[in-house]
């Protein structure tokens, strides 16, 4: 999963600027706009890093400056698109209704791929995405017109959004389902795949609907890293019993080696203990599966019940990424 790098400290070379900085303090907005064009001119990736947090905090709430930063990218290249649209998406301004119908509009109307994934990136700071807007990315992330790498986008500014949403509400939903449509019109496996994991990005234990279509990209979609994906996700699915039950079910019909080394070790991770008797079904169909069984209730006769314990003692046996 991807994780926003930590912020390097603000160390004293960075801000001993005397040109950027007597230039712009005169000026404010405009006149770190001068100091950023002449930090991109120079090349002084320092400075560039510097005044982009400067930006930031000269936006702060003001809705009209986040405006003018986006219209500064509208029109600019690489580095100095991405620089002004990382301000816009740190400041407190970049939550304003006008703001966020203006990146929007970026993502779905700019001719340029750059643009329109910078403009998905800014929303990520989102504490929710209302219905309209939700509908908007959704429409935007289905678009099979579009370079691959901005429906990727698309789809990630949905999932962390969801992961705001229920760090302060404990819903999924509709994020989720919207996901899941995503996924269920997708050709691209590497969109399938991304729609499926932002749901592991909660933490949540998923359930109900969303358990149920998760499950039909376990038996039905045509790639096996879908299909592996799925059976993490599922891993995490409030109903345990459900849980196995489809990897019960999906098992005897998979016929990839390193798929069924997902069910085999997700399905003890959704249940632990109480999975060993699946997991002893799966060896008895699957010879190369035996010594994982006996390895899994080795471990769990002898006391572990942390599946997050128990599987860095386990032996891999299966040539298999993750």
């Amino acid at each position: 999963m991807d994780e926003r790098p930590i912020a390097e400290p603000r160390l004293a070379r960075l801000t001993c600027h005397p040109g950027y900085l007597k230039r712009e303090a005169p000026y404010g907005l405009e006149g770190v706009h001068a100091a950023i064009r002449q930090a991109l001119e120079s090349g002084d990736l320092a400075a560039q890093r510097f005044l982009e947090e400067r930006l930031a905090e000269v936006i702060g709430e003001d809705v009209r400056a986040a405006l003018q930063g986006i219209e500064w990218a509208q029109s600019a290249r690489e580095p100095e698109l991405s620089l002004y649209l990382r301000a816009v998406r740190e400041t407190e301004a970049v939550r304003a209704p006008a703001v966020v119908d203006r990146l929007a509009r970026m993502a779905e109307t700019h001719p340029d791929p750059d643009h329109q994934a910078s403009a998905l990136m800014a929303l990520e700071t989102q504490h929710r995405f209302e219905p309209a807007l939700l509908e908007r990315l959704t429409t935007l992330a289905r678009r099979d017109t579009l370079a691959r790498g901005v429906v990727m986008n698309a789809v990630r500014a949905i999932g962390r959004v969801m992961d705001n949403d229920f760090q302060r509400t404990g819903e999924l939903e509709p994020y989720l389902g919207r996901l899941l449509e995503v996924a269920l019109d997708s050709r691209e496996p590497d969109v399938r795949s991304l729609a499926l994991e932002m749901g592991t990005y909660p933490g949540a234990r998923i359930e109900g609907k969303s358990l149920q279509g998760m499950a039909r990209f376990l038996t039905e979609d045509p790639a096996p890293g879908v299909r592996e994906m799925a059976a993490l996700v599922m891993s995490s699915g409030r109903d345990t019993q459900a849980v196995l039950d489809a990897f019960r079910e999906s098992f005897p019909r998979e016929k990839n080696e390193c798929v069924r080394w997902a069910l085999v070790r997700f399905a003890m991770r959704a249940g632990g203990a109480q999975a060993l008797p699946l997991l002893k079904d799966f060896a008895r169909q699957d010879a190369r599966f035996q010594r994982d069984y006996v390895d899994f209730k080795g471990l769990y006769d002898a006391g572990q019940v942390d599946f997050d314990r128990v599987f860095p003692l386990k032996a891999i046996r299966h040539r298999c990424e993750g």
